[in-house]
């Protein structure tokens, strides 16, 4: 296989959806925007569609999806953010929005980068974070039920993750930054696995997100959206 070829298993374990639950999270004031982990660019087309005149730029550390991605966003490094230092990344240019869409537990430090992220970011500027949930229910039965902490290819125990979140690990992040969480979406999962009946019904009526227990379990995925507090 080439550099620039993927597999179909690779393309099933990335993000390679326009991300409806993060666009969302997208002020449309935002005119520059930053897609940490871009992938093969669908989330920043959108973006970039949905505004006139808005420029999104990319970085993505898989080189074919970085080749998809530069073809139709404005910019896209290729690069290890690990590796990476914020002031080659952002070539001195500040952002309206910078996104991580599961991408923080995947680095080795996130609390690092979401501080180069708020340096970078132009007054009233905002960051977009999409996480999963380890308190998920099924993060309980795996490890109390079944007493086995699983390495998998997606979702919660993806084996390429180095950090975990509960929501509130989430929210006291950001506090910590000294930004305040302004807007929050959960996507709820009766299972480790997406789609099907029950899981339409549980999204769809989003009251059901006033019963604490159910938001803290069910919720498999979580979007937020953070500005500098005031």
């Amino acid at each position: 296989m080439t550099m620039l070829e993927n597999t179909k298993e690779q393309r099933e374990i990335a993000y390679t959806s326009p991300r409806p639950d993060v666009f969302a999270m997208v002020p449309t004031t935002a005119l520059s925007v930053l897609d940490i982990g871009c992938s093969n660019g669908a989330l920043g087309a959108s973006l970039r569609h949905a505004c006139r005149g808005r420029r999104v730029f990319g970085v993505e550390i898989d080189p074919a999806f970085a080749v998809e991605a530069q073809a139709i966003l404005d910019q896209v490094i290729c690069a290890d953010l690990n590796e990476l230092e914020w002031p080659v990344l952002t070539n001195g240019m500040q952002f309206d929005c910078i996104i991580f869409a599961d991408v923080l537990e995947h680095l080795m430090d996130p609390r690092k980068h979401l501080l180069e992220a708020k340096r970078y970011l132009r007054p009233g500027g905002c960051i977009v974070v999409s996480l999963p949930n380890i308190r998920h229910i099924s993060s309980f039965y795996s490890i109390f039920i079944k007493g086995t902490f699983p390495l998998r290819d997606r979702g919660i125990f993806d084996k390429t993750h180095l950090r975990w979140f509960t929501i509130n690990d989430a929210k006291s992040l950001i506090a910590e930054l000294g930004m305040s969480v302004v807007h929050t979406t959960f996507n709820l999962r009766m299972g480790d696995r997406g789609g099907g009946m029950m899981n339409r019904l549980a999204n769809k009526y989003g009251t059901i997100l006033n019963f604490f227990l159910i938001r803290e379990f069910l919720t498999y995925q979580f979007c937020l959206r953070a500005e500098i507090a005031k």
